[in-house]
């Protein structure tokens, strides 16, 4: 008789130095099901697939699947065996076509043991049509959209024959409409028969595609539940040991903002977009809204100096200034957090403590050296400040969690005494504790005096945190609005259509 269970890992536990990522956790996956797995930053998730995968080999514990226990550690034999993971990070190349990536290692051979490049390309095509994926084969990945991107990967697991994938925030960056095509992707597959373990920092998704949902907590297995017998607050409840009572905030807090005016935009064209006009005062969160491609993360890099103005003027204290880089940025007192820390926030195989002071190393710099002493001070202290958890600073930063890297990233600008912060999805792929604290970080900032552009896809947390919020479309400014005007339906309306109501 085959058992219920395509998966169960059992007593898993692994170590990292001065880490315990898992400790006895269990873990079972039923056939045919789709199961969600959710857990703070750091609460072991990613490091539990790992182990499943085999990039990673466990300290302790047992793999069963399909019925027999898994001995191999190696990733190429797990996916021979039906598990394939799909990264947050995809991993196509781009270059290639859709049929190259989705065969990759497995391409079709003629008799003569050349590729089969008709089959390949004629295989991959009868995928994506058994899936109502509208895909070209033979298109290249580099012309696909982010969704059909994360489409590409889920044919690229089935076509090495997977029983098990496992989806790693699948929707984090898709719009609404890719989701619902995933969605309807992840029935298909289900009524495949082929079980889905599904990730995601968005608890509202998980009623949407999951039957059962485990929940992990500082490395260790928490509870699961059926889908219809949990509520969202029960989950945030599970994953942060505290009520939810406990974490949410007044969000119809109003305060005076100030009317003097640090940074002022008027008429700014660039390569995206223009005639963009708003000011921002000292201590004033600002929010920039609007759909992926508005036009709001441009508005920034000219800010910081990576997008050239075109025309117009920015003005800092009410004086015209010419900023043609980020140097020129820094130097008038502006820190930017970009949307993709890994990349161009951070450099990740650096340890915490050179990340902290790469913006500010000059100022620990006396008599031609650098203190180290003074700076292990200051970044411990920033450290203890903005409850950044990390063995010590000399933690490799790829090592912590996404709340926790975006952490770093603040006290570089704040160790460089900024004054004007540019916060591009600051909590993009980040927890609901953690987003908690960056919240309280963004109130401390200003209560320091700092003055806040926010950038977020997240409509209800602009409208908890900023004091006013233009919506953006196609590149231009649709509407303002303030703190004590503040309408949901009207702004998510000006975002879609490109106009007010």
């Amino acid at each position: 008789m085959q058992n219920e269970n395509i998966l169960e890992m059992r007593k898993i536990d692994k170590v990292f130095p001065g880490v315990k990522a898992l400790e006895q956790v269990d873990f079972s996956v039923k056939r045919g099901e789709v199961h969600c797995l959710i857990g703070a930053n750091g609460a072991g998730k990613s490091t539990l697939m790992k182990v499943l995968s085999s990039a990673y080999t466990e300290d302790g514990g047992e793999v069963f699947f399909d019925g027999k226990i898994l001995k191999s550690h190696s990733t190429d034999e797990r996916r021979k065996e039906g598990i394939a993971v799909i990264y947050q990070e995809l991993s196509l190349f781009h270059e290639l076509t859709v049929g190259e990536n989705v065969y990759m290692n497995y391409y079709p051979k003629t008799r003569l043991k050349c590729v089969d490049w008709k089959k390949l390309f004629q295989d991959t095509q009868a995928l994506a049509d058994s899936l109502n994926i509208k895909i070209n084969a033979s298109s290249q990945v580099s012309e696909l959209n982010i969704g059909q991107r994360q489409l590409t990967e889920i044919m690229k697991a089935l076509a090495c024959n997977a029983k098990l994938i496992v989806m790693d925030e699948p929707s984090s960056t898709l719009s609404q409409s890719e989701f619902e095509i995933l969605v309807r992707v992840i029935k298909d597959l289900k009524e495949k028969g082929i079980t889905i373990i599904y990730i995601s920092h968005h608890l509202e998704e998980l009623f949407t595609v999951g039957d059962r949902i485990t929940v992990l907590r500082d490395g260790k297995f928490v509870t699961c539940k059926n889908i219809d017998d949990i509520t969202e607050d029960q989950l945030v409840e599970y994953m942060t040991g505290i009520n939810i009572s406990q974490i949410q905030r007044d969000e119809s807090e109003i305060h005076e903002v100030s009317e003097d005016k640090v940074l002022e935009l008027s008429h700014m064209y660039n390569h995206k977009v223009s005639d963009i006009n708003l000011s921002l005062h000292k201590a004033e969160v600002v929010g920039l809204y609007g759909l992926v491609g508005a036009g709001r993360t441009e508005v920034l890099q000219s800010i910081f100096g990576l997008a050239p103005v075109t025309a117009g003027e920015i003005r800092i204290h009410e004086k015209k200034v010419t900023i043609k880089n980020p140097q020129d940025a820094i130097r008038h007192k502006i820190g930017l957090t970009p949307e993709n820390r890994k990349t161009q926030g951070l450099v990740l195989i650096l340890p915490v403590w050179e990340n902290m002071t790469l913006v500010s190393l000059a100022k620990f710099k006396a008599g031609g050296r650098i203190n180290y002493r003074k700076i292990n001070a200051e970044c411990d202290g920033y450290k203890e400040k903005l409850k950044i958890k990390t063995p010590s600073i000399q933690t490799v930063t790829r090592n912590l969690s996404g709340g926790n890297q975006q952490k770093v990233i603040l006290s570089k600008w704040l160790m460089q005494d900024c004054d004007i912060l540019l916060l591009d999805e600051p909590t993009q792929g980040i927890d609901v504790v953690a987003k908690e604290e960056i919240y309280n970080l963004i109130r401390e900032m200003t209560a320091m005096g700092k003055s806040i552009i926010v950038v977020s896809s997240e409509l209800t947390e602009l409208l908890r945190i900023c004091d006013n919020i233009h919506v953006m479309y196609d590149g231009k400014q649709i509407m303002s609005s303030n703190k004590a005007n503040f309408n949901q339906e009207q702004i998510l309306h000006a975002s879609v259509i490109g106009r007010t109501v």
